[in-house]
């Protein structure tokens, strides 16, 4: 595998930062004045269905490995056209674009990787790959594999979970993972989705450990609960594309669901993180579990969430709907509509230089968000514009910041007149200075470009990203993936500051052949 630093403001590969101001939108940006109330979903049942808290230690087990079934989120209905919001050519501060300010912004810092490496490679195409780490342990998942640095990411020791599992339920441990680091309770939770059974039902194995559970041989113990649709009554057998958040007090999961490999509702659970941390049944209170369920993306909720859940989901082209759940409240409220700088959302066509189409999923949908402080932040893949947003000409990741009572205060763009931005991932931390930070993962590629994993660091502005790994092939497989991951990467256990930030990512490189023998994972960590 190649690697290089590429720095996308360098002269030849220019970033342009849009960085719109929040006064010439009108007073309708605000807040609802009453929003919606809505109960959350809690059944008495759920106490007696909750799967009890399981402890395990590692061991070797034999399954077979089930097949191959792709599954996506194909479904969701096209955004329709909102009225047109435009912004002031004026108030865009751009590096490269046509409609640039005549002066030219200071150059940002680079990115500082401080690692760089390959992790393993687990032999599904696409890759799907999330990280978390805290110190010098480091925990990463694949589709088919689970992975373990003791020494901060340099190496990688991998393990199989079908092997470290006595039982076989359902189709088996299989598919879509995610894992992340609560400084609150000192654990990393990981779930990892199974295949569908006979009967179409899967389910999630969610499992919690602390660091120091985490050695080259493997993980010492976890505890693990199994979380299926009869535990939460109103949602399709079929789980899938699970993304992890956590607040204060609990933990959230936000997950599709449907039948038969197709998804056609979200659902957000929230999980009580002593009841985590203590191996409760998830039932129990204080904190029992508690979810609501809507239409297909809906909403995520937002990384480091604090006190209150946020999320939001496009309505329009120019319209966006916010919602919030009090962690005190068994009650959330939304949506409220949020006037955004209207955004092109037809044209996303893109090739690679081997002819490969890699843009068909996602398009216009909130896969992205975090909370710095009073304010979130929100991205998505916007298409190539026209007409007066012509400018903008190639698809791009937009970032719109709202304040956490949702009034509108920036929109910006990531993008580039030789090559697409997309697939976007958020997350948030403070330093180890108290500065609030920002990072990004994110696709880049199209034109004379393949595909290929970047990360950054939004905090400053004009702000800048750098390639993670350069692939010089294609996936054969139609799409880029479902996913990246950002994650902080935390000073010590139970610290809530980030020394830097870590993020996911692959490429491809030639020749491309079964067993996708071209196809590498890379784990990284840097700094803004």
């Amino acid at each position: 595998m190649r690697y290089r630093r590429l720095l996308l403001l360098a002269a030849s590969l220019v970033l342009a930062a849009g960085v719109m101001a929040a006064s010439s939108l009108s007073a309708s940006a605000r807040q609802d004045p009453s929003p919606a109330r809505h109960a959350a979903t809690v059944h008495n049942s759920l106490l007696a269905k909750s799967s009890p808290a399981k402890r395990v230690k590692f061991g070797r087990f034999t399954h077979p490995k089930p097949p191959e079934v792709d599954h996506d989120q194909f479904g969701h209905p096209k955004l329709k056209i909102g009225p047109f919001h435009p912004r002031p050519v004026s108030q865009v501060v751009g590096v490269g674009s046509p409609r640039k300010t005549s002066q030219r912004p200071a150059a940002p810092p680079t990115v500082n990787f401080l690692t760089n490496h390959v992790a393993p490679y687990d032999g599904w195409v696409p890759e799907e790959p999330t990280t978390a780490a805290v110190g010098l342990k480091v925990v990463y998942t694949s589709n088919d594999l689970l992975s373990l640095s003791v020494d901060g990411g340099h190496t990688f020791h991998s393990f199989d979970p079908r092997t470290m599992y006595a039982d076989y339920r359902a189709g088996g441990p299989d598919g879509d993972q995610d894992v992340i680091y609560v400084p609150q309770i000192n654990e990393f939770v990981w779930l990892i989705q199974y295949f569908a059974g006979s009967n179409g039902a899967n389910l999630d194995r969610l499992a919690v450990f602390p660091p120091s559970a985490v050695t080259a041989s493997g993980l010492t113990s976890w505890t693990y609960w199994d979380i299926t649709s009869g535990e939460l009554p109103g949602t399709h057998p079929f789980l899938d594309f699970p993304d992890l958040a956590f607040g204060n007090s609990y933990l959230y999961l936000t997950q599709n669901s449907g039948f038969g490999g197709s998804v056609s509702q979200t659902f957000i659970s929230r999980i009580g993180l002593t009841n985590l941390q203590q191996g409760l049944n998830l039932a129990a209170g204080p904190n029992a579990w508690r979810y609501i369920t809507g239409g297909l993306f809906f909403g995520k909720v937002v990384q480091n969430t604090g006190s209150v859940a946020y999320w939001a989901s496009n309505s329009s082209t120019s319209t966006m709907a916010a919602s919030y759940w009090p962690e005190s409240s068994t009650s959330w409220f939304g949506p409220v509509n949020v006037n955004v700088y209207s955004w092109p959302n037809s044209d996303y066509s893109t090739t690679t230089p081997g002819g490969g189409s890699w843009l068909n999923l996602y398009t216009g949908t909130v896969l992205a968000s975090a909370r710095v402080g009073r304010y979130l932040y929100f991205a998505w893949t916007a298409a190539r514009g026209s007409g007066s947003l012509a400018w903008l000409s190639n698809p791009q990741v937009k970032v719109v910041q709202l304040t956490t009572s949702f009034t509108f205060v920036s929109q910006r763009a990531i993008w580039n007149p030789n090559y697409v931005f997309a697939w976007p991932y958020l997350t948030s931390a403070p330093n180890l200075a108290g500065v609030s930070q920002l990072g990004v993962s994110l696709v880049w590629g199209g034109g004379k470009f393949f595909a290929n994993a970047a990360a950054g660091d939004l905090t400053t502005s004009p702000f800048v990203v750098d390639a993670t790994a350069i692939s010089n092939a294609n996936c054969g497989c139609g799409r880029w993936g479902d996913y990246l991951a950002v994650r902080p990467y935390y000073a010590g256990p139970g610290t809530k500051v980030a020394s830097q930030f870590i993020a996911t990512g692959y490429s491809y490189d030639t020749p491309i052949a079964a067993p996708y023998s071209g196809y590498n994972d890379v784990f990284a960590a840097f700094t803004g």
